[in-house]
Parts: structure tokens; C-alpha cells; sequence
């Protein structure tokens, strides 16, 4: 009971993906040679609590298409019924949806001979997986607060709400029950860095794609092949724990102070090859500064003009 209520507190407090695109695109004369072309097809994947064809989603792929003249434009779904596949960025199994995601691009024309990626909060995670575990093809992949180093706290409830942290409080005890590894996708990437062996002895997906507790070879050849990593932070982020998850940063259990990326166990080891896309200037980190998945219109444009042509 206490699961379903937190999820449905969830459903409530999600800014999911928030922006405001307006619906006038300028007219802009581009070069003959820049219409003839044929540019890299984009992939979409929406965060918690949106769904592929919400009014946001929408407005990023129109703003796409209208930056970058004939693109593809591909919005991940886990189910074409918009309510379904809301409810299925809360409950499911990840490592089931992510190889029917893999089936799902795989099976896809525009997509065979690569394509570039945008992942929305926990979306970026889950392509960053998909290229692991299914060696897709991407060659750009930009993730906006995205909890790549798993979160270590469940987002805060409202100030005074008492019954939001009861739960809260309930919920973390029961996180690695393994009923909730296999059902509740937030907490299949909860990373309790203050019990951590229980963590890498109950976590069902993180743990795996992190390569934290088997190193798989074939994971790190596939997220190598990367030519850009973009790693985009909110500088006010209060739904990821710790913010800093979307740079792939840590958390000092003893001190509570954040790791910084080049001295977490992840870089120092190597263990998913994020220190060779680093030694290899593959890697951008960039700042907004603003709330969970607050993106101005400009932001989205100076991304696709910069990193998706």
C-alpha cells in the first residue's frame, strides 16, 4: 500500500519534462546542400511521469526537426496508450523494458546506420543502458538530470507533509525487497551508498549496468563506441539525490561531501569505460541553472545546433 501511494505521490509532485517551446518556429533560409542532405536521425526517451507523446515531447521533437531540416525524429515508447505508458515509467520491470526498447529501435529503417540520443531524467539512464546491454548504435548521447550514478534518497515530500515521509521512511526500508527490484523502476536504480553491500547484493538492474558488481567486457566495448557523452545537471535540482548522479558523481558515505567524477570508484576503475571517453575529450558536462528538467527553447537549440548536426 505504502508503494502504490508513494507512487501516486510521485505521479503529483513529477515536473517530468517542463518547458515552455513556443509553437511559432521562424522561417530560416537554409543552403540547398544543407535541404538535400540527409542528417543523423535523433532518439527521444521522456522521463518519470511523462509520457512519449505528451505536449512536451511534441515540442522537442518539432523544435528538432525545425533546427535540423529532414531529421528523423524517433520518441521512445514503452506503449502507444499514453495513460500505459506513463504507468509504465513508474512500475515494470527495467531490464524488461529495456531489451523491448533495443527490439523496438532495432526494428526501425532510419535508425540502422546510427543515431544520435536525448534522454530526459531517468530516460537518459535507461538509453546509456540500452547502448550497453544492446549495442545500439548511438553516436551523440545527451542526458538531461539524469541519475547515471544511481540516487541515494527518495525525491523530498512537501514541507510539514508527515504522511509523505512516513512513507518515504517505510519505503527505503523495503527498497531491495525483491518484489519492488522487479516492479518499481525507481527504486531498480537506488543506490544506497550507506549500505552499500546491500545494495550490491539485492540491486536488480544499477548494480549490472554500472558494471559494479560483474565487469562485463562487452558493456564497456559498446558505450565506448560513443563519439560525445553530454551530461547536462541542474544546478537546483531537488528530485535527483544527489544532484550531482547526472555527472556521474558519488557520495562520501563518512563525510556526506560529493565525490567529484574523475575520483569515483566508476572512473578510477574504469568499470563502464567512462574514464576512456574522458582520456579521449568524449565527455562535456554542462549546467542549467535551474530546477529538474526546467529547458528553455534556447538551451534546446544551441544542443541541436552544437551537438546533433
Amino acid at each position: 500500500m505504502y508503494i502504490f501511494g508513494y507512487l501516486k505521490d510521485l505521479l503529483t509532485i513529477s515536473t517530468a519534462i517542463s518547458m515552455e517551446i513556443s509553437q511559432k518556429h521562424s522561417s530560416r533560409e537554409r543552403p540547398a546542400s544543407c535541404l538535400d542532405s540527409k542528417p543523423t536521425s535523433v532518439v527521444i526517451w521522456h522521463g518519470m511521469g511523462d509520457t512519449y507523446n505528451s505536449t512536451g515531447m511534441q515540442s522537442v521533437k518539432t523544435l528538432l526537426e525545425d533546427e535540423i531540416p529532414n531529421v528523423f525524429v524517433h520518441s521512445v515508447y514503452l506503449d502507444v496508450d499514453e495513460t500505459k505508458d506513463q504507468k509504465l515509467s513508474f512500475l515494470g520491470d527495467l531490464n524488461t523494458q529495456i531489451r523491448g526498447v533495443c527490439n523496438q529501435l532495432n526494428s526501425i529503417p532510419e535508425l540502422e546506420n546510427g543515431f544520435n540520443a536525448l534522454g530526459f531524467s531517468q530516460g537518459g539512464l535507461f538509453l546509456r543502458s540500452a547502448m550497453e546491454l544492446c549495442g545500439l548504435p548511438i553516436k551523440t548521447l545527451i542526458t538531461y538530470g539524469s541519475p547515471h550514478n544511481g540516487v541515494t534518497d527518495l525525491p523530498p515530500c512537501p514541507e510539514g507533509n508527515w504522511l509523505c515521509e512516513r512513507r518515504n521512511s517505510i519505503l527505503k526500508k523495503q527498497i531491495y525487497n525483491e518484489k519492488v527490484q522487479s516492479s518499481v523502476v525507481q527504486a531498480q536504480y537506488f543506490r544506497d551508498v550507506y549500505n552499500f553491500e546491500k545494495y550490491l547484493e539485492n540491486s536488480a538492474f544499477l548494480k549490472f549496468v554500472n558494471n559494479e558488481f560483474i565487469r562485463d567486457t562487452e558493456y564497456v566495448d559498446n558505450f565506448t563506441k560513443l563519439e560525445k557523452l553530454v551530461m547536462v545537471m541542474f544546478s537546483k535540482d531537488d528530485m535527483l539525490v544527489p544532484k550531482e548522479t547526472a555527472w556521474f558523481c558519488d557520495l562520501d558515505p563518512d563525510s556526506g561531501e560529493i565525490i567529484p567524477f574523475n575520483e569515483t570508484s566508476s572512473f578510477q576503475d574504469d568499470l563502464i569505460g567512462i574514464r576512456t571517453l574522458y582520456e579521449q575529450n568524449k565527455i562535456d558536462f554542462l549546467t542549467i541553472s535551474d530546477s529538474h528538467m526546467k529547458i528553455d527553447e534556447g538551451h534546446l537549440r544551441f544542443i541541436a545546433n552544437k551537438y546533433l548536426h
